[in-house]
């Protein structure tokens, strides 16, 4: 059995690992279709040594938990992606899943700015500063 665990990491003399680095989170006006295999997507990284995007929806309900446990509790529910980690460590690697210690930024996507910068888009922001008077 595999579980996933958020802990600080410590170095093990004779243990190869594999880094997963979360490096941001973006935010997204046009609708993007979500990734349907975590595992399969980190998998592809793996192999072809390249950054890659994981596209997933935000949850229509407030999320309790903060981002480093949501991220968690996502990548633990994927099938495909505990069956890589086992698969990893079959070889004899470690995977570790590498999060900033500040959180993981939010910025917006490139099409969320060119929203932003449209005719609509300023329309709206400036509603939402005429609510803020």
């Amino acid at each position: 059995m595999h579980k996933l665990e958020l802990k600080p990491h410590k170095a093990i003399n004779g243990v190869k690992y594999k880094v997963i680095q979360l490096t941001d989170i973006q935010l997204h006006t046009a609708i993007k279709r979500p990734t349907p295999s975590f595992g399969k997507k980190v998998r592809e990284s793996f192999e072809s040594n390249t950054p890659g995007r994981i596209y997933n929806a935000i949850p229509k309900l407030p999320v309790a938990q903060d981002n480093k446990s949501y991220i968690m509790e996502l990548l633990r529910l994927d099938p495909d992606f505990m069956k890589m980690v086992q698969e990893e460590e079959a070889k004899g690697y470690k995977i570790l899943i590498s999060i900033p210690k500040e959180g993981i930024p939010t910025l917006p996507g490139e099409d969320t700015i060119e929203f932003m910068n449209s005719k609509n888009g300023k329309r709206i922001l400036r509603g939402i500063d005429k609510d803020k008077k």
